[in-house]
Parts: structure tokens; C-alpha cells; sequence
């Protein structure tokens, strides 16, 4: 079993067609220093913070 805490400090990358690269993916990391509600369903605010190929 993974730790979701630490999937969420990950970020995520999502694919879009909005991205600057045709077909790319956008980055959102979770907020620095906000806080995040432990136990199931962990909610945890995140923020763009770029696009990749």
C-alpha cells in the first residue's frame, strides 16, 4: 500500500490540449505549507505550476 500523503507532495501531471506543447501535459504541485486535512480523502489544494512535453 502506498502512502497517499506522499503521492500528493508529487504533484501531478495532467494531459491537455491547452498545454504550450501540442499533446503536452500540465504540472500542478500542491500548496506550499498549506495545510492538508489527514485520513481517507486527503484533500490538498494544488497550483498550476507549469507544462511539459
Amino acid at each position: 500500500m502506498t502512502d497517499t500523503r506522499q503521492e500528493l507532495d508529487g504533484g501531478v501531471a495532467l494531459a491537455t490540449e491547452l498545454s504550450r506543447w501540442p499533446g503536452g501535459r500540465a504540472l500542478y504541485d500542491p500548496g506550499a505549507g498549506e495545510p492538508r486535512t489527514p485520513g481517507p480523502g486527503i484533500t490538498c489544494r494544488f497550483h498550476y505550476s507549469g507544462d511539459s512535453p
